[in-house]
């Protein structure tokens, strides 16, 4: 399925649909279309058993057997429609199923294999996500609506036929009333289309004022604060947004639909009208109009509602097809892994780490036109602590996301032992972000989550220990295999603290030779997170560290520390030679001091903020 769409069109439905389930779509296409057939055999059988009882009532001469015939083909015809629908409807289900099973894990892993930058450019998330909510189901219905379509259209001409070799020139003025309202169809399926990506912004929106007011994240604040009748009213100006301008795009649909439709009503009561005298006259016989009649009564239904809806519909999904498309067209980060054991194609495993170097890196994110690093320059040698620091947007953050390949499109180079660090796979990286994943799985799947091949519990064990969780591990009462999370009734959560610990052992489990720390404890107070870098610290011995934060005191242990100011290298070098330069480090070093003056004292000012941090 993968790159196998150029030009989205409703008719790949059938391409996805076959290749999903050959049988079932083919068998329902052949429902269909024997559908279509059943009202013009219908009005058939039915001129001619009128036509013979009242040449026997007139005659007195009876043909019991083409009757009897005659009312067997109607009654099958009857049954058959009744019956097709029980059909139809578990095709349909089976289609869906065997879609669920192919199609949708193809457009998942397409999505999980976009780029970065993708997922981060909000119109993007928006089309992606109306494209995948409810993929398969998509697929079907529109594979269904397109037989629906062929169906009207053979049952419409079908009558119209029969009319033609009766009444040439009506079967004309009936096809041509009605093109007009296949034309505002067309218009109003895409207008319709349009309008439920219009506000697809706000609904998202309105998706977070919801969780808001009932997630169980959310509660104590909610309750504390009493936010909820604020964020309720804001939540229903946001839906009454979206319902008025939803609801006026289908008002104006339905007037146009309607428009038409009454058109095509009061041509065909002309057409009976005018089909009186010709029966009179015995240009028809009277079976045949009778017959008509009943028939066109039957396009009237569907040539004035069903067969408009359907071309809407069809103009609906035409649009959904062609998003469908530009996902799948969209740039796939070709540095995911891929292939046995995950290896990336045209890359190398890096089998030891020497140094990590920025030369004259500028980088601005995509659709901005603001730099976010500017020129920058630093290098990293192996089996040293490192840190980077600087106010909040300073670009430390995109410096980490650079450096795993999150984001490809910069200038300069960055370059791992000499060389381009495109040439080299990923997995030389363990990180621990700022908001670090909570997944709803056990402790131990949380842990190894990104680990290949199986784990011995004795290193596991080691991890938690390592990293302090253990006494809480072992408070749980399924121990590692306690699921965590909101998701599952028998699910339990954990304090902030210990998901961060969580994050660690992950990180920990890691064989990456490159550790990266960046403020996963931003929220904490001071003490708390010097406990956590000096332990990741300790329990990263041998390894190269790099830590980044805004706040100084923690990163005094590193052996080099970079100040990072307004996308440039400010300052560099150890805290003690940082503070000696009495620069920028020092300057902010001292500020975030005053922070724990005691009692206002400036002799212990400084001392005290130190001793703080120190502790």
């Amino acid at each position: 399925m993968r790159g196998s769409m150029k030009k989205g069109s409703i008719l790949d439905a059938v391409k996805i649909i076959f290749q999903a389930d050959a049988a079932a779509a083919g068998a329902y296409s052949l429902l269909k279309l024997l559908l279509a057939l059943v009202p013009t055999l219908q009005t058939l059988a039915v001129a001619a058993f009128i036509d013979q009882v009242t040449a026997a009532g007139t005659a007195g001469a009876r043909n019991d057997s083409g009757l009897l015939f005659l009312i067997f083909v109607l009654v099958a015809l009857v049954a058959f429609s009744w019956i097709s629908k029980s059909i139809a409807g578990l095709l349909e289900q089976h289609m869906e199923m065997r879609l669920r099973t192919s199609f949708k894990p193809s457009l998942v892993e397409k999505i999980s294999r976009l780029k970065y930058e993708a997922m981060e450019d909000a119109s993007m998330r928006d089309k992606i996500s109306r494209v995948n909510r409810n993929a398969e189901g998509r697929v079907r219905e529109a594979y269904g609506e397109l037989l629906q379509l062929l169906e009207l259209i053979l049952k419409v001409a079908g009558i119209l036929i029969i009319l033609f070799t009766q009444v040439w020139w009506l079967a004309f003025v009936i096809l041509a009333v009605s093109i007009p309202s296949f034309c505002i169809s067309m218009k109003s399926g895409k207008e319709d289309y349009d309008a439920q990506a219009d506000v697809t912004k706000v609904n998202r929106l309105n998706e977070y004022y919801n969780e808001m007011l009932k997630g169980r994240e959310y509660v104590d604040e909610r309750t504390l604060f009493g936010y909820h009748q604020e964020y309720r009213e804001r939540f229903l100006q946001q839906y009454e947004e979206a319902r008025k301008y939803t609801t006026g795009i289908r008002l104006k649909w339905f007037v146009k639909m309607k428009a038409g439709s009454m058109a095509v009503i009061v041509v065909s009561a002309v057409a009976l009208t005018v089909m009186i005298p010709l029966t009179l006259n015995g240009a028809l016989s009277t079976g045949m109009f009778m017959a008509l009649m009943n028939a066109i009564f039957g396009i009237v239904q569907n040539m004035s509602w069903d067969l408009t809806y359907s071309i809407d519909r069809v103009a609906w999904y035409q649009n959904w097809f062609r998003e469908l498309s530009d996902v799948f067209s969209m740039p796939e980060d070709q540095t995911l892994a891929e292939g046995e054991e995950n290896e990336e194609p045209g890359r190398k495993r890096m089998e030891v780490f020497r140094t990590l170097e920025f030369q004259n890196v500028t980088f601005r994110y995509p659709g901005t036109n603001q730099d976010i690093l500017k020129n920058l320059s630093f290098k990293i040698s192996a089996g040293k602590k490192y840190a980077f620091v600087g106010a909040n947007g300073a670009g430390k953050t995109t410096i980490v996301k650079l450096i795993n390949g999150l984001y490809q499109d910069y200038e300069g180079r960055i370059l791992m032992n000499g060389e381009n660090i495109r040439h080299f796979e990923r997995g030389s990286f363990s990180n621990v972000f700022q908001d670090f994943a909570r997944y709803p799985v056990s402790v131990r799947d949380n842990i190894t989550i990104g680990r290949k091949g199986s784990v011995p519990e004795k290193e596991l064990l080691q991890a938690v220990n390592e990293v302090g969780l253990s006494d809480t591990v072992e408070k749980l009462e399924d121990g590692l295999d306690t699921v965590l999370g909101k998701v599952r009734e028998d699910s339990l959560d954990l304090s902030g603290g210990e998901w961060q610990k969580i994050a660690l052992a992950r990180c920990v489990m890691s064989q990456a030779p490159v550790r990266i720390l960046d403020e996963p404890t931003s929220a904490m107070d001071p003490i708390h997170e010097n406990e956590i870098y000096r332990r990741f610290q300790r329990i990263s011995r041998g390894k190269t560290v790099i830590l980044i934060s805004h706040r100084l005191a923690s990163v005094k242990m590193s052996d080099f520390i970079f100040v990072i100011a307004d996308g440039t290298l400010a300052e560099a070098g150890s805290h003690a030679e940082l503070m000696k330069k009495n620069g920028l480090y020092r300057s902010m070093y001292e500020e975030q001091a005053k922070w724990y003056e005691e009692d206002g004292n400036p002799e212990a000012e400084k001392k005290g903020g130190e001793e703080a941090y120190e502790s």
